[in-house]
C-alpha cells in the first residue's frame, strides 16, 4: 500500500514539473533586428513554356539547323532556341517575362 501512494506522489511531481517547465517558454514573435536576408530577397518566378513548332533555320540561303519556338503559359513573347538537330523539348520552366 506504501508503493501505490508513493507512485501517485511522483506521477503528481512529474506532471507539476511538466506544467511548470513547459509554461516558462516564451511564444512570441521573433524580432529581425537589421536586414533580414531572406525578406529582402527578390525570388525568380517561373512559369512553363510548351512547344509551339519546330522551324528549319536558314542563313545565307542554307540550311543552319533548327528553332524551336516555345510558347508561354502566361502572356508574354514566344521564346526561340536555336538546336543543330530537329529534336525539340516539349516544355520547360521559363522565367516570367515583367509586364
Amino acid at each position: 500500500m506504501f508503493n501505490i501512494k508513493t507512485s501517485n506522489l511522483i506521477n503528481l511531481l512529474s506532471i507539476l514539473l511538466a506544467t511548470f517547465l513547459y509554461s516558462s517558454h516564451s511564444f512570441s514573435k521573433g524580432k529581425i533586428y537589421g536586414n533580414s536576408k531572406t525578406l529582402s530577397k527578390e525570388y525568380i518566378k517561373y512559369e512553363k513554356c510548351r512547344l509551339k513548332e519546330t522551324l528549319i533555320n536558314i542563313k545565307d540561303g542554307q540550311k543552319d539547323g533548327y528553332k524551336c519556338v516555345y510558347k508561354r503559359q502566361g502572356r508574354g513573347k514566344d521564346i526561340t532556341v536555336f538546336q543543330p538537330s530537329a529534336i525539340c523539348q516539349k516544355s520547360f520552366k521559363c522565367k516570367t517575362e515583367i509586364q
